[in-house]
């Protein structure tokens, strides 16, 4: 598998990041937020919005993982962050949504970049 890969880029100020590779499992249970680099990346550039580009990231989440990764998006919308996921359609999961969406969490998830930018002007 290829190695991760974290791309961080300001556009127009949107934060841009594109991930890449094979999503390191053992990050998940640091008991860090999984999105923590995506939060410091916008406080350091002060940003609200951002476009977090999956389409070439590999994951392999179980339930549990998909559970705890649900929450930690939520925290994004809590701290004044609206993010947009840019996803392959075989990385949809109606769970993760469930678990953003009841624990406060407002993620645009896409498989349409235009679309999920579109979605982060509103």
């Amino acid at each position: 598998m290829d190695k991760y890969n974290e791309d961080f880029r300001i556009e127009k100020g949107v934060l841009t990041v594109r991930l890449s590779g094979e999503f390191p499992k053992e990050r998940l249970r640091g008991g860090n937020n999984i999105f923590q680099p995506l939060i410091d990346a916008c406080s350091n550039n002060n940003c609200k919005k951002a476009l977090i580009d999956a389409r070439d990231l590999q994951v392999n989440f179980d339930t549990l993982d998909l559970f705890q990764t649900g929450g930690d998006a939520a925290i994004l919308t809590r701290i004044g962050l609206r993010i947009a996921l840019l996803a392959r359609e075989d990385m949809l999961d109606p769970f993760f949504d469930n678990v953003t969406f009841n624990r406060g969490g407002r993620i645009g998830i896409f498989t349409d970049m235009d679309t999920a930018r579109d979605w982060l002007q509103r």
